[in-house]
């Protein structure tokens, strides 16, 4: 019996047949070097024009950026508990946002808008003729417990001395005094504008707030899909690098970010209750200014001592009954024993030394962030620093062939569990049980 021959293997192609004698098509061209650079160059062009022309949606876009990190480790636990899609997740944890949003400007929208205004008022007026304030309240006799200090006459330090305290508003001193208003007066102009328009709840502000929470909930509901996006955009060579780079920029925006977060938001509450136990005025806005400027290194904390020792020293009185000065030196105390609370005892705990920067090397980037990118570039100047330090090392390694990862990815640990934590899992648990 003669055995069947081996069938033919299927057509390639079963829509449109290759005939035998068909040209063989070359592959795409590759670009030369100077093909390369100039369209290298062309782009880089039209993204600078780009961010030139739109400039003003680069602080939304970072804020939406920010946001959605931020939210992304509570829809990761929304999605484990009750085990949600992700999309419906991040619904309902914007939703609930929204609510808390919606609540807060309703409750205490407006007395914290009056708070702010007064402030405002209360620091313009006081720039308007800082010389003849201040020397006015100089020009008194005060006591500090035993002692009484007579500044207008002059007085002596055990053996040195006199001294006397020079009359400010004399027009020697005009010069000084109209250097240190011009720098402040932009910021006030700046400062003005924000609060009128806070105030006034234009279209405007409103309009970006919703861009903001548009933007960061689509980011957010398409987060795990970035990273994949990322590693399909260069070569198979280079997935392991983005990778590593991803991982390492983890722990530098996480400690910035959540940390940066947790005690801009404790120090708030620790400064505005302590202003308001020594009675120091707008002490809400100035515990919301403390934990903002939180978010400034080196110089926001002590911007935020100076306005609170500079509103004591003008207020009209206070339910101690001390004199302006003596006043403005407790505040002044005060401040100085919070920040040492907070460099000694919050700072190690909360942020860490994740950053590894020098105060020197962050007070000067902060500087150069601020001229570049404004408020934004000052409020993320440190990790923005700590990244940059990350790629040109990379880059570096890559310019004289060395290996960029010497190391083995580091073990990613989970934090030790307090106990008031675990005891609060536990309890939710609990309840979460008990419901369902």
């Amino acid at each position: 019996m003669t055995p069947l021959p081996p069938p033919e293997p299927p057509p390639t192609n079963l829509l449109v047949p290759v005939p035998p004698d068909a040209p063989v098509v070359a592959p795409s061209p590759r670009w030369g070097p100077l093909t390369k650079f100039l369209v290298a160059m062309i782009l880089a062009v039209v993204l600078g024009a780009v961010l030139v022309r739109f400039q003003e949606m680069i602080a939304p876009l970072v804020l939406a950026v920010i946001l959605a990190y931020l939210l992304k480790p509570v829809v990761e636990a929304i999605t484990v508990r009750t085990k949600l899609s992700w999309s419906a997740a991040a619904a309902l944890v914007y939703l609930v946002l929204l609510v808390i949003i919606v609540t807060l400007l309703t409750v205490a929208g407006i007395a914290l808008v009056q708070q702010v205004q007064g402030l405002y008022g209360a620091v313009a007026d006081i720039a308007a003729d800082p010389a003849t304030r201040l020397q006015a309240i100089l020009s008194k006799p005060f006591v500090i417990g035993p002692f009484a200090f007579d500044l207008s006459r002059p007085f002596s330090i055990g053996p040195f001395g006199p001294f006397q305290v020079p009359d400010l508003s004399s027009g020697a001193w005009q010069p000084f005094i109209e250097q240190a208003l011009a720098v402040i007066q932009p910021v006030l102009n700046r400062t003005g504008v924000l609060v009128g328009s806070l105030a006034s709840g234009t279209a405007t502000t409103l309009g970006w707030a919703l861009f903001i929470v548009v933007v960061s909930y689509y980011l957010l509901n398409d987060v795990r899909n970035i990273g994949v996006s990322i590693e399909r955009l260069v070569p198979d060579e280079y997935a392991y690098d983005v990778r590593r780079l991803v991982n390492e920029l983890g722990p530098i925006w996480n400690a910035f970010l959540r940390g940066q977060i947790t005690l801009g938001i404790t120090m708030g509450v620790l400064v505005g209750l302590t202003m308001w136990v020594l009675g120091v005025r707008y002490a809400v806005v100035l515990g919301l200014l403390g934990g903002l400027l939180e978010f400034i290194p080196v110089i926001g904390p002590v911007i935020a001592g100076g306005v609170a020792l500079i509103v004591a020293l003008f207020q009209p009185g206070n339910w101690l009954n001390l004199n302006p000065i003596t006043f403005a030196l407790v505040v002044l105390i005060a401040s100085i024993l919070l920040q040492q609370i907070e460099n000694n005892f919050l700072v190690p705990r909360i942020l860490g030394g994740s950053l590894n920067l020098h105060a020197v090397l962050i007070l000067v980037g902060a500087v150069v962030a601020a001229s570049l990118a404004g408020i934004i570039g000052l409020l993320l100047s440190a990790p923005m620093l700590a990244t940059l330090r990350l790629f040109g090392r990379y880059v570096y390694c890559k310019l004289f062939d060395l290996d960029p990862w010497p190391d083995p990815p580091a073990l990613i640990r989970a934090p030790p569990e307090r106990k008031w934590a675990r005891w609060l899992r536990q309890r939710l648990s609990g309840l979460w049980t008990r419901r369902s």
